[in-house]
């Protein structure tokens, strides 16, 4: 679906500018506190999208005119994430022990609590090896649970569904708002994001249900609407907090019926860079880290936060892209294209995109 590729995009550029904003306080030493730096400091609002969109996505596939099978279920999963997850984390794995000052009895255990997605659990931090390995236990935890929790949306019709995933989507706005007050496990958990997942099965629900209302312009107002509003929740913090998740939900309902929004998302770039999202998301710190090097002894820092934070990362963005785009053809998408027992993986490197 290009709107939903389309939706990453906007995901994974949020959560890159939000990376390229923190790199550029921390190393420039300038106080970033512009309308600017404000913007990309809350391109952290990407995971939770990230979140939204699984969520929907997951539910489609229970919602075909089959019964899934949840061994092909967990298959599919297997083998379309943990290949790029694994060969991600032992390259990074490699370099930090070979750039870095880190013995290998010290940081061979935070490699093991990553590759089976407990690093969050044990250690209550983000991984040693890869920071952004976080949000991706957390997803984990999202696919063993959903067919279960799917299983019992699916028995429940009508009002009362609506009313219950709404419900849970508010629910999980308090939680999402007030994690801090939890611990960091907590804040590393399904608990504190569970209402984004919740708001995507929704929309995919209430898709599958309500297929009568035609796209409309009116939901591209809506759509914008709900976008300056997410803004607001996100600039307000704990008070706005809470309704997020229900933000989140509309935002992806609208990018789907709205014709304009539509048509923005599925422009072809745009789809194609969400298309890379899963390689762009596990290599793109280090393409930062690695840039920002480059550009300090090439340019050095602005006196100006803006200038510094606009011109990095204007050159910073093409360069990640590019740099993601042959792991991506070669790690990443043979996976995507591999159908284990449909297939070969050898016959999934020959396959042209579509």
């Amino acid at each position: 679906m290009p709107q939903i590729d389309g939706l990453r995009c906007v995901a994974i550029l949020s959560v890159m500018l939000y990376h390229v904003q923190g790199y550029v306080v921390v190393k420039s030493g300038l106080a970033g506190e512009s309308a600017l730096h404000l913007l990309f400091a809350q391109g952290h609002y990407g995971v939770p999208l990230f979140f939204a969109l699984s969520g929907y996505i997951i539910t489609c596939q229970f919602l075909g005119p089959r019964p899934v099978e949840l061994q092909r279920y967990f298959i599919r999963r297997i083998t379309r994430l943990e290949p790029p997850y694994v060969i991600s984390l032992l390259l990074v794995f490699i370099a930090k022990l070979w750039l870095l000052d880190l013995t290998f009895p010290d940081f061979f255990p935070h490699l093991l609590a990553s590759l089976v997605y407990l690093h969050n659990v044990i250690f209550a931090t983000h991984s040693e090896v890869n920071g952004v390995a976080w949000s991706l236990e957390i997803e984990w935890q999202f696919y063993l649970l959903a067919p279960l929790a799917l299983a019992g949306a699916l028995r429940m019709r009508g009002v009362g569904r609506e009313i219950m995933l709404w419900l849970l989507i508010l629910l999980g706005g308090l939680a999402h708002a007030h994690a801090r007050e939890f611990g960091p496990r907590f804040g590393l958990s399904l608990l504190h994001y569970f209402g984004f997942f919740v708001a995507g099965a929704w929309v995919a629900l209430h898709e599958a249900v309500d297929r009568r209302v035609s796209v409309s312009w009116r939901f591209d107002a809506l759509g914008f609407i709900t976008i300056v509003a997410t803004l607001f929740a996100l600039v307000s913090e704990s008070r706005g907090l809470i309704a997020l998740p229900a933000l989140t939900a509309l935002i992806v309902f609208c990018a789907l019926r709205g014709p304009y929004l539509r048509r923005v998302l599925g422009w072809w770039p745009i789809h194609c860079i969400g298309a890379m999202c899963y390689t762009i998301y596990l290599y793109h710190f280090f393409v930062v880290s690695i840039s920002g090097r480059l550009y300090a002894s090439a340019f050095g820092w602005s006196a100006s936060p803006d200038i510094s934070l606009a011109s990095f990362a204007l050159l910073t963005v093409p360069i990640v892209l590019a740099a993601c785009l042959l792991p991506y053809l070669l790690i990443e998408r043979p996976f995507m294209v591999w159908r284990p027992g449909k297939n070969r993986l050898v016959d999934a490197y020959s396959v042209q995109p579509a």
